[in-house]
């Protein structure tokens, strides 16, 4: 955009300038309006003191006076409420000229009002009429003087080149100040753009931030506490069915029904808490254990727990709640629907990596076909989140493995592991 370009660049064609309409930011202020006064005055005293004729120097310092007090009233009003308006400029370039001609006609010093009078006619209206107004400010008085004392004609020769100059630089130089303040305001409106972008941005970051951890916290309680009811409501089935023809299989599915209440407890305390924390591989180990021993109980499989690897002295919590929820909802999907008499859980660790397995001998299915569930979708958003790999290897009747890898930063520590337990 034209507000990175340099001043000094390319040849420009010599016009007046075009301010743009931001007044109140550089020139509608106290520090201007006293600048403009304090130049009129100081104008109207030389003046009033000059050596010309009485009347020539009242006439001088009344219109210089009056001025003065002509901005303050009404010229101060054209600058704040916008410049370039036509039909308000007009009236004020037209004041100026009335109250300045008489002055510097009457008494040629005071034209040194022009320093505060040319850039001021500049803000007040846009190029062409702004020229044509210093011009006539400029050449006006010289001219004037000539027409009433045809002996002053012969110094025009001299004054109107003067004048011509003084023109010139006044138009280059109000140019070069309009495209200063035009790149100013190029830049104030892209400050603003850039802030009302940062602000969306900023809005659709949270947004963002908050459909992810919504579904986040979606996957967790699929993975934790709607299986854990689900698994609740078949075993009170069960025991419904049980009740009179085998009490002592309703007894342990009961307890069952105790644990898997107290396990959503604690999952639901976790969740509040903001997951598990920090800590030796072994409590992961411990929750995958359990888990795999419930959902055997609960599917009438044998259910075997390998750990394969050297375990780290410390595990990070995102990597234990992604490696559990995982395992969790593989099982779950494994005693919903496996129909499996054997279900396999491997916790590996790897270098680089964790992996958990969970594999089945159950009735499979067919992976290409269309699905309505949650679960395997969120598996794979885990992984996908944690920077991971998720696979699922399965065919009908051919049995179900699912494959879940975490990465790790650093290289396993510990001691080495090889144990399987048996449920």
């Amino acid at each position: 955009m034209s507000a990175d370009v340099p001043l000094e660049g390319r040849p420009r064609r010599l016009r007046p300038p075009r301010l743009p309409d931001v007044p109140e930011d550089w020139v509608a202020t106290p520090y201007w309006d006293a600048f403009v006064v304090a130049v009129l005055g100081l104008m109207a005293f030389l003046g009033a003191v000059s050596g010309e004729g009485a009347a020539a120097r009242w006439t001088a310092a009344g219109a210089l006076a009056a001025l003065a007090a002509f901005y303050l009233v009404y010229g101060r009003r054209v600058l704040r409420r916008g410049p370039f308006q036509r039909w308000r400029a007009a009236p004020a370039l037209a004041g100026y000229a009335a109250l300045y001609l008489p002055a510097a006609t009457a008494v040629p010093s005071v034209a040194t009002a022009m320093f505060a009078l040319a850039p001021l006619v500049f803000m007040t209206a846009p190029g062409a009429p702004a020229g044509a107004a210093v011009a006539a400010l400029l050449f006006g008085p010289a001219l004037l003087r000539a027409a009433l004392d045809p002996s002053a004609a012969a110094g025009l020769v001299v004054e109107l080149p003067v004048l011509t100059v003084i023109l010139l630089f006044s138009l280059w130089f109000g140019g070069w100040i309009g495209r200063i303040i035009g790149q100013s305001a190029e830049r104030k409106m892209l400050i603003e753009e850039l802030e009302r972008s940062r602000e969306q941005a900023a809005a659709l970051s949270a947004r963002a931030g908050a459909l992810a951890e919504r579904e986040r916290i979606a996957r967790d309680i699929h993975d934790t506490l709607a299986q854990g009811f689900t698994s609740v409501v078949a075993l009170a089935e069960a025991v419904e069915s049980e009740m009179d023809r085998d009490p002592g299989a309703a007894r342990r599915h009961l307890e069952l029904i105790k644990e898997t209440g107290r396990e959503n407890l604690a999952e639901a305390r976790a969740l509040v808490a903001g997951g598990l924390a920090g800590g030796a591989a072994l409590e992961l180990e411990e929750a995958l254990r359990r888990t795999a021993e419930r959902t055997g109980e609960e599917a009438g499989a044998h259910t075997v727990f390998t750990v394969r690897g050297q375990a780290p002295a410390h595990l990070p919590a995102g990597s234990q709640v992604d490696l559990l929820r995982g395992a969790q909802e593989a099982l779950a999907n494994a005693r919903r629907h496996a129909g499996a008499s054997r279900i396999t859980v491997v916790l590996e660790y790897l270098p680089g990596a964790y992996r958990v397995t969970v594999g089945d001998d159950g009735r499979g299915f067919d992976p290409g076909a269309p699905r309505s569930g949650f679960g395997l979708a969120g598996m794979g958003r885990r992984a996908e989140a944690a920077g991971g790999r998720f696979a699922l290897e399965t065919a009908p009747g051919g049995g179900t493995e699912v494959r879940l890898e975490i990465p790790h930063p650093e290289g396993p520590v510990g001691t080495p592991q090889g144990t399987e337990e048996g449920a």
